[in-house]
């Protein structure tokens, strides 16, 4: 391709032409230019909590289904122990983020099947139903965590 320049005309490749554009692009702009809003800070925290519990109950099946070939005991007795065994702040801190998680993550779904049927769809609504999201996954993860 020919490339016209105010100097000169030069035959470059299409593929340095194309190179040399894309590194004179503008880069986009990050979320951290963003105000942050409920719509896509719930959003995300939804799918970081889906993850981590995914993730949680991936890693606890493959645990438990290798401990045999290990010689590790995974029996609810043994669990219980082990689990006992930690202090107090780590155990009651373990529940309450597990809890936490789920606890949002099961909210957060609500939320979502409710604007699938076409409600709530607003800007009141999706505040509305935000909060709401927020306190139940508050007062669930207290019960979860001490109860």
């Amino acid at each position: 391709a020919f490339v016209a320049t105010p100097m000169r005309l030069t035959e470059e490749p299409q593929s340095v032409v194309a190179e040399r554009a894309r590194k004179n692009r503008p880069v986009s702009p990050h979320l951290s230019i963003y105000k942050p809003q409920m719509s896509w800070v719930l959003s995300g925290l939804h799918r970081n909590t889906g993850v981590l519990i995914g993730g949680a109950a991936y890693v606890y099946a493959a645990i438990f289904g290798l401990a045999p070939a290990f010689g590790l005991d995974m029996s609810s007795v043994a669990m219980a122990g082990s689990l006992a065994a930690l202090p107090t702040v780590v155990m009651v801190g373990g529940k309450a983020v597990l809890s936490g998680c789920l606890s949002f993550y099961v909210f957060g779904t609500m939320r979502h099947l409710w604007w699938d049927t076409g409600r709530a769809l607003s800007n009141k609504g999706v505040f509305t139903t935000g909060y709401a999201a927020i306190a139940a996954s508050v007062l669930a993860t207290g019960y979860l965590t001490f109860f």
